[in-house]
């Protein structure tokens, strides 16, 4: 049996495999279809990069993350850099041929391009023309449509993988599969795989859940825990809005630190990258769009602020932590509406049987069997909302057998209906159905994570086919934490509400030393650990403890609309109250308190049904969201929800104070947008 080590360090300087580098290796050698379940930081690049400097025939990486192809390529040794080349969205049409020129040549023997690359004919016959040997699919996961984190664009590998590139053996890399998962992979890609499995256990890792009560517990712990905190972390914030506003409150208390998320532009994006790699910032706060490809390996903490989807989103977070093998951290924040919020947001992202009917609808508007959409226009065409991709429809619609996608054309999807299958309907929503309850799965398993006082380690362990026998001596419930977080801690009774809440909001804002915005004013009158150091001395700090966010939000919001408070520019630009009148001041109440009640009460009520007239304000209202959703530059849920539009349309307000007591409509929305939603139902009344 050749060993391999006496290449391992002639190339890249290692005395030694990491475990599963060597077996690795030696399946590429022989041309064997393998899948390797390997956990993060384990060194899986290695297991493709050596044997494609040792075959005869170039290697290709399917790799759906840019930063990772231009990182590896770049941390390679200076001998094998020069063999090495990526293809993405980054690279100008002259160096990409360039490149391709020199796969076909021999002179780069490893090349790295995104999935959709693939959908391109002229780049898989090039691909062909190149005599690709080996094709190594990373991120292996995102082939599986019950999957956390699936990709439409990995449904067609397979296509290339039985056409163009059918004699090439393949290599499918992922830290997260499942048994199942392992299995969907297999026939997603259409090749028998071999499976190597490492142990998904990171001894250095500790793995601790932490009760945090609410979202100002949770506040409370990243304020007073992180700015104190050694070594550079990441804190993961579901929300943009969030992610930004946390970053924010850390760079008061002088933390080095930025926000990171998907609508920032890609230059500061990038930039946030290079200086946290650099050390320049000490955390990162943000969405899951970072951290894939991040090659950074001294990560001493992850924070989520909120829970991740699955368990396995959770361990692709906390696997960017300790990647150079000493102890790290990774503190997972809980509060009581956790399980709620969770359901709700894997609801929310699943396709629907109305959506895929509508899709189906549109391409068969578009005319004849063969169809050319871009996903843009065929999103706009269905009307299906802006945080859906239409491709996974399709890939929905193409495993049902009503659509075959080909090779697309420029940015255009090619299509061609097929005859609908006399079951056609019971497809679809056996697809939809299934898609639902894996979705379900993925998250009772995170919240049984958290709320089992079972081994942190072994729980992660088991879900991976793993096992582990406890205690492990590295968790929260194997070894706790010897203090209570700061976010336990009892804090005071809440005083009771103000009898007149509207004269005390006017009253707050007049004396106010330092001019706030909507949100500081929260803030301080909820008594926020996130309130200014000015504002917590000011004597109506905490007032409305005893109230919720929400509805200090819309007070203030009816108290704008009302004209008693106005916005004026501050110091820097940005917007801060002012009282513009006191007389007159209108009755504020607090919404009726949620109680328990029976069961059927806790269920959301259907959204309102509406009648021809109420139906086209609907229309209007989309049409105009989405005009002012291409005007800011942002994707028209963050404007306003279907479900507010529906209900404004139902029933719509006559003014602006009408208009701030709708649910979704806070005090910032009705200030960029209230004025223009009153004209366009005035322009909409029967």
């Amino acid at each position: 049996m050749r060993d391999f080590t006496p290449t391992l360090r002639e190339l890249f300087g290692f005395a030694s495999f990491r475990p599963g580098q060597e077996e690795l290796v030696r399946r590429a050698m022989a041309g064997r279809d393998c899948l390797a379940v390997l956990p993060t930081g384990s060194g899986k690049s290695l297991g493709y990069q050596l044997p494609a400097m040792l075959l005869e025939r170039p290697t290709l990486v399917v790799s759906p993350l840019i930063a990772l192809m231009r990182d590896q390529v770049a941390h390679m040794p200076p001998g094998l850099r020069e063999r090495a080349a990526f293809v993405n969205s980054t690279v100008e049409a002259g160096e990409a041929a360039a490149h391709m020129h020199g796969l076909a040549a021999g002179r780069i023997k490893l090349l790295y391009a995104a999935p959709e690359r693939l959908r391109q004919a002229r780049f898989a016959e090039a691909l062909r023309a190149a005599r690709i040997g080996m094709v190594v699919v990373d991120e292996a996961h995102c082939v599986a449509l019950w999957g956390h984190d699936f990709r439409p664009d990995y449904l067609f590998i397979r296509s290339v993988l039985g056409g163009p590139l059918r004699e090439a053996s393949v290599m499918a890399l992922t830290a997260t599969a499942t048994p199942e998962t392992a299995t969907e992979i297999g026939r997603g890609l259409g090749r028998e795989l071999e499976v190597l499995r490492a142990s998904v256990v990171r001894e250095n890792l500790r793995y601790d859940v932490v009760q945090a009560g609410n979202e100002e517990g949770r506040l409370r712990h990243v304020l007073e825990r992180v700015p104190g905190r050694a070594g550079p972390g990441i804190i993961y914030v579901r929300a943009r809005e969030r992610c930004e506003r946390v970053a924010e409150l850390l760079r008061r208390r002088g933390v080095a630190v930025a926000p990171y998320h998907a609508l920032l532009d890609r230059a500061l994006r990038a930039e946030t990258q290079e200086r946290f790699l650099a050390g320049d910032l000490r955390v990162v706060v943000a969405t899951t769009a970072f951290g894939m490809g991040v090659d950074k390996p001294d990560i001493r903490w992850v924070l989520l602020y909120n829970y991740p989807t699955s368990i396995e989103e959770y361990v692709q977070q906390v696997g960017r932590a300790g990647r150079d093998g000493r102890p790290s951290t990774c503190t997972l924040l809980a509060t009581a509406g956790d399980g709620a919020n969770l359901r709700a947001f894997a609801r929310r992202d699943a396709p629907t049987v109305h959506e895929l009917r509508q899709v189906w609808a549109a391409l068969r508007a578009a005319g004849g069997e063969d169809v050319a959409v871009t996903p843009d226009e065929l999103r706009a065409a269905a009307e299906i909302p802006e945080e859906r991709d239409p491709r996974v429809h399709c890939g929905l619609l193409e495993r049902a057998g009503l659509v075959e996608r080909h090779f697309d054309a420029g940015p255009a999807m090619r299509l061609t209906l097929l005859p609908p299958p006399a079951d056609a309907a019971e497809r679809v929503a056996a697809l939809v159905g299934r898609l639902e309850a894996a979705a379900r799965a993925r998250c009772e398993a995170m919240l049984a994570f958290a709320a089992t006082a079972r081994c942190r380690h072994q729980q992660v362990a088991h879900h991976f086919g793993d096992s582990l026998v406890p205690p492990c001596g590295r968790c929260d419930v194997c070894a706790p934490l010897r203090e209570a977080a700061p976010a336990a801690a009892p804090r005071p009774k809440a005083p009771p509400l103000p009898a007149d809440p509207a004269r005390v909001i006017v009253e707050a804002v007049a004396s106010l030393r330092w001019p706030l915005g909507v949100r500081g004013l929260v803030a301080l009158l909820r008594g926020s650990v996130a309130a200014s150091p000015s504002a917590q001395r000011h004597p109506a700090f905490g007032a409305f403890a005893a109230s919720s966010d929400a509805t200090v939000g819309r007070w203030v919001a009816e108290l704008l609309a009302t004209g008693h408070l106005v916005r004026m520019e501050g110091e820097g630009g940005y917007p801060v109250l002012a009282v513009a009148r006191r007389d007159g001041l209108p009755e504020l109440a607090a919404p009726p308190a949620r109680g328990r009640g029976p069961r059927t009460e806790a269920v959301r009520a259907p959204a309102p049904a509406l009648d021809a007239a109420a139906e086209a304000r609907f229309a209007a209202l989309r049409a105009w969201r989405a005009e002012a959703a291409k005007a800011a530059g942002l994707p028209a849920y963050m404007i306003l929800h279907d479900s507010t539009l529906r209900e404004i349309a139902a029933d719509p307000p006559p003014d602006l104070p009408g208009l701030a007591r709708r649910r979704g409509m806070g005090p910032r929305k009705i200030e960029a947008w209230g004025q223009d939603l009153l004209t366009v139902l005035a322009a909409n009344r029967p």
